[in-house]
C-alpha cells in the first residue's frame, strides 16, 4: 500500500479505506503476488469420473486444480494470507440447486465445505482444502415496492448502483467489494445504521440451502428461530443463503463533513466525539481515525447526515467548537446518496470488485491485521490516555496502523438486544484495530500484524464490554463464543442443532451443535 492510498481519506473514498486503504481514485490493478503457473500438484482426492459427476449435476461451473488460469484466480480469497490454501474444487453455483448438489456431493465424498460470497473473511474461512461453494453469480437484484430482493452473491458496489437508480437504498457496509451474505448474517455496519438500523435489521426473508441441502424460505413467522440466527450469528455457521429480501429506505443527499486534527489533540478531539451518540439526532453518523504512517500519528473525524445540511452544519460547528482543538482542515459538501456510497466508482461501478474476481474489476486484494472492540460506556480518561500511549509505542516501533471507531447508537439500541441474533445492541462505540501491509508480505509479517491489533483488545480491556464483531472475526481471540455473541451462543448453538447437528458447517470459529 503507498502513501497516496493510506493517507486519502476523503469522503468519496470511505468505503476504500474500509477495505484496508484505498485512493481517491480507482485503486490500481496489482497482479496477485502469486505463482499463477498451473496448479496440477494438487493432488485430487476423487477421480475425474467422480468430478464429471458433479459437473453433470450443476448448470454453474466446477473449477478443478487442472483448469489452470481458472482456478488460480478462483481459489484467491480477499486477503493474501491465504494464497497457501488450494482447494480441491470452486463450485460457481448458478442457482440454488447448483448449492443443493454441491452440498450432496461434498457430504458423499467427505471434503470440507466453505460458503463464499465476497472472500473477505479476516480468518480465512471462506477458503479450504475441501470444495468452496461460492455463489458469486447468485447477484441478482430486483425492487418491488420497497422490498429489494438481492441474491447472496450481490457485491456491495451492485447494490448500491442498482437501488439508488431506482431512488432507495438498504443501510449496508463500506467496502465496496464485500459481497452482502457475510455482511448481513454478521449485522452489517454502514453510514446510515444510525437511522436505518444494521443490514441485519432491514432484513425481511432469507433463502437459505441447509445441511441436509433442503432449500427453506425462513421469514419471522416460517423458521423463525433460523431466521433470528441468520440476524448476527455470522456467516458459514447454519446453512449457504441464496437470496436476502430487505426493507429499502430513501436514498435522501447526504452531507459529509471531515476535519483533521494534530495528534497531540486526541484526547480532547476523543472526549467530545464519543459523547455523539447521545448528543447528534439519529440521522447523523460519524466517525473518529487515529492513524500512524508517514511522518506521525495524527486524527481525522468524519460525519454522514442525512437530517437538513444547515442543522447537520450547526451541530457539526459545535463538535469543533467543544473540543476545543483548532483543526488542520475543516471541510463539507452535500451530494446524492449514490455519489457518496460509491465515490469515484460511480461512473464506472465495474471497477470496484477485487480484480482477482469479476471481470473489469480493480480493486486489489489485501495483506492486513486486525481486530474489534465495543465500548458501551464513555471511556474515562485513564482509556483515553492508555488508547493514545499504544498508538504511540506502535508508531516508535515502526508499525504502521489505524484505528476505525464508529459511533452507534441511534435505531441500532432502539431494537431489543433479544429480537436478533446480533448481540452488541447497547455500544455506544465499536473499535476495529486495523495494520496494513505491503501486498508482498509474508504470512509470518501478516501475523505479527494481527498479534498487534488483537493487543488492542488487551489494552482496552478495562473499559471495553469485551465483544468483538464477527464480521472482523480474529483468531486469536479464545473467548470468542462469549464475544461474538454474548448471552445469545446458547441459542445459537440450539439453532445450529436443528439445522446441521453433525456440523456440515464448520470453520475455526463456527458455532457447535448444542
Amino acid at each position: 500500500m503507498d502513501r497516496r492510498q493510506f493517507l486519502s481519506f476523503s469522503a468519496a473514498s470511505v468505503f476504500l479505506t474500509a477495505c484496508g486503504g484505498g485512493g481517491g481514485s480507482a485503486p490500481e490493478v496489482t497482479p496477485p503476488l502469486i505463482d499463477n503457473s498451473p496448479d496440477t500438484d494438487v493432488i485430487s482426492k476423487l477421480t475425474n469420473a467422480q468430478w464429471q459427476t458433479l459437473k453433470d449435476n450443476v448448470s454453474g461451473r466446477v473449477i478443478l486444480p487442472t483448469d489452470e488460469q481458472p482456478y488460480s484466480m478462483a481459489r484467491l480469497s480477499f486477503s493474501t494470507r491465504f494464497d497457501h490454501i488450494y482447494p480441491q474444487a470452486v463450485v460457481k453455483c448458478a442457482n440454488a440447486q447448483d448449492v443443493q448438489a454441491a452440498i450432496r456431493f461434498a457430504k458423499e465424498h467427505e471434503l470440507h465445505i466453505a460458503p463464499r460470497s465476497g472472500s473477505h473473511s479476516y480468518g480465512g474461512y471462506s477458503t479450504t482444502e475441501g470444495m468452496i461453494i461460492d455463489v458469486t453469480d447468485l447477484n441478482d437484484i430486483s425492487l418491488q415496492a420497497d422490498i429489494a430482493t438481492i441474491g447472496s452473491g450481490a457485491r456491495l458496489a451492485d447494490v448500491y448502483d442498482q437501488l439508488t437508480q431506482q431512488g432507495v437504498s438498504i443501510p449496508a457496509g463500506s467496502c465496496l467489494s464485500v459481497g452482502i451474505a457475510g455482511l448481513t448474517m454478521g449485522g452489517g455496519f454502514g453510514v446510515v445504521d444510525r437511522a436505518h438500523g444494521l443490514t441485519c435489521d432491514t432484513l425481511q426473508a432469507v433463502e437459505i440451502v441447509t445441511a441436509d441441502a433442503e432449500i427453506i424460505s425462513c421469514d419471522a413467522n416460517n423458521h423463525s428461530e433460523l431466521f433470528w440466527a441468520l440476524r448476527g450469528g455470522g456467516g458459514g455457521n447454519f446453512g449457504i443463503v441464496t437470496q436476502f429480501k430487505f426493507k429499502a429506505h430513501e436514498a435522501k443527499d447526504i452531507t459529509v463533513f471531515e476535519a483533521n486534527f494534530s495528534f497531540d489533540d486526541f484526547e480532547d478531539v476523543f472526549a467530545v466525539w464519543q459523547t455523539l451518540a447521545e448528543q447528534w439526532p439519529n440521522e447523523m453518523w460519524a466517525q473518529c481515525l487515529p492513524t500512524w504512517v508517514f511522518g506521525g500519528p495524527r486524527v481525522n473525524v468524519r460525519a454522514f447526515c442525512l437530517n437538513p445540511a444547515a442543522e447537520a452544519e450547526t451541530l457539526w460547528q459545535n463538535f469543533i467548537v467543544q473540543t476545543g482543538a483548532t483543526p488542520s482542515s475543516n471541510t463539507h459538501n452535500t451530494s446524492s446518496y449514490r455519489n457518496v456510497m460509491l465515490g469515484t466508482c460511480e461512473s464506472n461501478v465495474a471497477s470496484c470488485h477485487l480484480s482477482t474476481q469479476l471481470e473489469g474489476g480493480t480493486m486489489q486484494r489485501s495483506a492486513f491485521g486486525a481486530s474489534s472492540d465495543f465500548f458501551d460506556s464513555l471511556i474515562p480518561p485513564a482509556g483515553v490516555k492508555a488508547l493514545k500511549a499504544e498508538i504511540e509505542q506502535q508508531n516508535s516501533d515502526g508499525h504502521n496502523g489505524m484505528i476505525i471507531m464508529n459511533l452507534l447508537g441511534g435505531k441500532i439500541d432502539e431494537i431489543g438486544e433479544d429480537e436478533t441474533a446480533y448481540p452488541h445492541r447497547k455500544a455506544i462505540v465499536s473499535a476495529e484495530y486495523y495494520l496494513p501491509l505491503h501486498l508482498s508480505a509474508s504470512n509470518a509479517q501478516i501475523d505479527t500484524a494481527q498479534a498487534k491489533q488483537s493487543g488492542f483488545r488487551q489494552v482496552m480491556a478495562p473499559w471495553s464490554t469485551g465483544g468483538a464483531y464477527v464480521n472482523y472475526i480474529d483468531p486469536l481471540i479464545t473467548d470468542w463464543q462469549q464475544a461474538y455473541y454474548g448471552e445469545h451462543y446458547l441459542k445459537l448453538q440450539a439453532v445450529k442443532s436443528q439445522y446441521d447437528a453433525n456440523n456440515v458447517f464448520n470453520h475455526g470459529q463456527s458455532i457447535l451443535p448444542a
